[in-house]
């Protein structure tokens, strides 16, 4: 069973990503909004760590001593994510008894590597999965959750994300909508082939603006492929492209 870490954030597209790159990595994620849901989900399920988004203004510096004193949370590793600057605020949360600081903006590496060393796990070399992928100018280092095109990087939404790296898992291969879908919403089967459509539309809009050797085509009445460019350049439309 994967273990469990519970986010305690505000922000849906932080949680979004956190919890993609946690994923990735093998964990799985829960997100709580609130001091009380984060007590209620442990009660409820076997949270092994607890991340806390502490943002100037969310009381969660002055509320993160609870999670040490509370029989229900008093156990998890809690980690808390702290703005550049709050010096005062990183003191006071290592005083309440949080076990671990990481100022922000963190690589995502440095809470993976303390996830696994305070929770004990091994990663064993038959299950580690590959930190990076390529094709053409197209790079992906899954750890620190960046792509580069052409050398340059760019910024990608968590579920062009997802689709991207199953698409550099699979170079050339014809992809239909049924493993996109499994792919970039693994916990939904009420996806539609037209909200997989909107999002690789996405994707192939930014492939063409700042990849020289890769682009996304449409194979009619099957599904998409990556695939190399021959004898063209950035920013001129591609034949198979929308």
């Amino acid at each position: 069973m994967k273990p469990l870490v519970a986010i305690y954030t505000q922000d849906p597209q932080f949680y979004l990503m956190l919890g993609h790159i946690l994923e990735v990595d093998g964990f799985s994620v829960s997100l709580a909004a609130s001091v009380e849901e984060t007590f209620d989900l442990a009660a409820e399920k076997s949270i092994r760590a607890l991340v806390l988004d502490c943002r100037p203004g969310n009381l969660l510096v002055e509320e993160a001593a609870r999670f040490k004193q509370d029989p229900r949370t008093s156990t998890l590793a809690c980690i808390a994510l702290v703005p550049p600057g709050a010096g005062q605020h990183h003191i006071a949360l290592l005083k309440s008894g949080i076990d671990e600081c990481l100022a922000t903006p963190f690589a995502p590496a440095r809470l993976i590597d303390y996830l696994h060393s305070s929770l004990a796990i091994n990663r064993s070399p038959g299950s580690v999965k590959a930190k990076s992928l390529a094709y053409g100018d197209v790079e992906m280092n899954i750890d620190t959750y960046r792509v580069r095109c052409g050398g340059r990087q760019v910024s990608l939404g968590p579920i062009e994300f997802k689709l991207l790296r199953h698409m550099l898992e699979h170079p050339e291969k014809v992809i239909g909508r049924n493993e996109l879908i499994a792919a970039g919403w693994p916990s939904k089967d009420n996806v539609s082939a037209r909200t997989v459509d909107v999002h690789i539309s996405q994707l192939r809009k930014l492939l063409h603006q700042n990849c020289a050797s890769a682009f996304i085509l449409t194979v009619r009445l099957a599904g998409y492929a990556l695939r190399k460019r021959r004898g063209e350049h950035p920013g001129r439309r591609l034949a198979g492209g929308r």
